[in-house]
């Protein structure tokens, strides 16, 4: 049955147009449009956005929690296994190229997550609540489109839950009972499936609690062995960085043809760091703040940490230590044995830490966009407990598999799905984002 889905979403979603699948020019586009639209946010208020991040002072009593929280909850979500493992998966599908590709994707990628934080920030509801749904339904209705604002809203939320359900949890829970199995013979999918279902049941605070305490950390140690490892191999530096480049015109890759690389590079890039999904709007919804141009300021950092770093690192990892040469599909125990080439004891001890931690934040994260979508389908908590037994089936199931290539195929289609409800709803919405935008730039002169 998931096969079966899977198969019935590319062969929409991969409907060529001039030799480039459908869904690849609606991501490029969408990226086009708001970096273009929106005079370049993801450059002009970058600086403005990282000094909004680390003020520590909030006066705003409206929201729940404060900005940094909110950043950590939403890079808990994207730096996941997707980001690191997604990495390999897009090398050793689309060639060394694929990771040009999902940088320049991360940086379109700001843009979109700049615009769609703003939106929901401005239609969040009472109690702090918001996300895609709410601007769809209440930002459409205010300029006439009633029906097809409800009925976007809808669907995205459907899309939404399935995308999680099928494609970002079951992703994670796969991949590091793969590291598991591949360093020490053990399946650590229990282990997280009773730890989600601890901290799920705390909301929002909890979450944003646990992803502030371990998210931060465990992004700035793989960075740094990451860097180290780099450094250590640093004479093949520059080899590995020309190679990136040559291979955007080569036609090395296993998918075959120029265009792999970039097909590879952008669904990574998609399901990496979820810019245009609609995720990080929930998150930052509920941010004590009251101007939405600081809050989508913040938003759009993610994208530059998780894609435009943190992914940038591993290729260059996996590139530089030869492991990108192979004729089947990596995953994360590719990046642990690009690590233990170099480093074994953190390949075998440390790295296994990172990874499970990031999995664990990643799925909570998940979990939470997952409980807001129910509430505003439903209105009240009872079908919760429905949506926590399936996550369990879900995390179950997917540690079990060994198709990594079915399942972040069928990953990076959900995700890319998301894409379509939100950017239409973004585009007809463009002028307010402008409005929001001009006002608070002439006010503050920037």
């Amino acid at each position: 049955m998931i096969v079966k889905i899977s198969e019935l979403l590319n062969s929409f979603l991969y409907i060529k147009i001039f030799n480039i699948p459908f869904i690849i020019i609606w991501v490029i586009a969408t990226g086009v449009f708001c970096t273009v639209q929106f005079k370049f946010s993801n450059f002009r208020l970058f600086k403005h956005g990282i000094q909004t991040l680390f003020k520590l002072k909030c006066n705003h009593n409206d929201g729940i929690i404060t900005h940094i929280q909110a950043f950590a909850t939403v890079i808990s979500g994207t730096v996941g296994l997707g980001t690191i493992s997604g990495v390999a998966i897009a090398v050793t599908i689309g060639g060394p190229g694929a990771i040009f590709w999902m940088i320049i994707t991360g940086i379109l990628g700001m843009s979109i997550k700049f615009a769609e934080v703003v939106l929901a920030f401005n239609y969040r509801s009472e109690n702090t609540t918001g996300g895609a749904f709410y601007y769809m339904k209440h930002g459409l209705a205010k300029i006439g489109f009633i029906k097809t604002g409800k009925s976007l809203a809808f669907i995205y939320a459907i899309m939404l839950l399935v995308a999680m359900i099928l494609g970002g949890i079951p992703f994670q829970a796969n991949q590091i009972a793969a590291l598991s199995n591949n360093l020490f013979e053990y399946d650590a999918s229990v282990i997280i499936l009773l730890l989600v279902l601890v901290v799920i049941l705390g909301g929002i605070k909890r979450i944003a609690f646990v992803s502030t305490g371990l998210a931060p950390i465990m992004i700035m140690l793989y960075i740094g062995m990451c860097v180290y490892l780099i450094c250590i191999n640093g004479s093949n530096l520059l080899n590995a960085l020309s190679m990136i480049f040559q291979d955007i015109f080569n036609k090395s890759a296993i998918g075959g043809g120029v265009l792999s690389g970039l097909i590879a590079g952008v669904r990574r890039s998609v399901f990496a760091n979820e810019a245009g999904t609609g995720t990080a709007a929930i998150a930052h919804s509920a941010v004590k703040e009251k101007d939405p141009i600081k809050v989508g300021s913040v938003a759009m950092i993610v994208p530059l940490v998780d894609t435009i770093l943190v992914s940038f690192l591993t290729g260059v990892v996996i590139i530089i230590t030869g492991m990108y040469s192979t004729d089947s599909v990596g995953d994360i125990t590719l990046v642990s044995s690009a690590f233990s080439t170099t480093l074994p004891l953190f390949s075998k001890l440390v790295l296994p830490l990172i990874m499970f931690s990031f999995a664990f934040s990643t799925i909570i994260a998940y979990c939470y966009y997952c409980e807001v979508a129910l509430l505003y389908l439903f209105g009240n908590k009872k079908v919760l407990i429905l949506f926590q037994i399936l996550i369990v089936v879900s995390v179950y199931i997917s540690s079990m598999s060994k198709n990594i290539e079915l399942i972040s195929c069928l990953g990076d289609s959900l995700f890319m799905c998301l894409m379509i409800p939100n950017a239409i709803a973004m585009y007809l919405l463009r002028k307010e984002v402008l409005n929001t935008m001009d006002s608070y730039c002439n006010s503050k002169r920037y």
